[in-house]
């Protein structure tokens, strides 16, 4: 459901900012900002970048069984709190725009902290709704963040997102992605 959340909102902010700035290609892209090697990643050169920062189980108490109900066996769903990063990937010549960009995008979300059904009509099964809100940081905590990430500081704005639900009674399968067929698997059906 994580991945599904924030692709979900790239789209959303995507969708708002090509409108807002009359362009056809995306400006968001889901991405870190370097590949494995610490190399700035070709799908973050130039736009803003979306990415996880942090999982934390969300500890506002949810629905409760009703006084005297029986209890239930099976597992209550997981309720998480997702932390994300809008940074711009913008180059240097370019560090206005990316500015630009941050900015909108704080609009965008002030303008449309919650996200339901009924508001964004594509949401996934099994997101009932998402808010998001900025979360503040200390300046030390930034440090601490980007030198966590091995990157150097790029314009940005932590968001918290509440409350992806996981709940394993829901899911139906999930799809890995096939690159090859495996060896063992090969030779199993030799």
């Amino acid at each position: 459901m994580i991945d599904q959340a924030l692709q979900l909102v790239r789209d959303r902010l995507n969708d708002h900012l090509r409108i807002r700035f009359a362009v056809s290609e995306d400006l968001v892209s889901l991405s870190p900002l370097t590949d494995v090697e610490g190399k700035p990643a070709k799908e973050a050169r130039n736009r803003l970048v979306l990415f996880m920062v942090n999982i934390a189980r969300d500890t506002v108490p949810r629905q409760r069984t009703a006084r005297g109900a029986a209890p239930t066996l099976q597992a209550q769903p997981l309720h998480m709190d997702v932390y994300f990063m809008v940074a711009s990937g913008h180059d240097v010549d370019l560090y206005p725009e990316g500015l630009k960009l941050v900015s909108a995008a704080l609009m965008f979300f002030q303008s449309q902290p919650v996200f339901t059904p009924q508001s964004t009509p594509d949401m996934p099964q099994g997101l009932s709704q998402l808010t998001v809100e900025v979360s503040n940081m200390g300046l030390e905590e930034v440090g601490q963040i980007w030198s966590n990430l091995g990157s150097r500081y790029v314009p940005s704005v932590m968001f918290k997102m509440r409350s992806v639900m996981i709940d394993a009674s829901m899911t139906t399968g999930i799809a890995p992605t096939i690159t090859a067929p495996s060896q063992r698997a090969e030779a199993e059906t030799v």
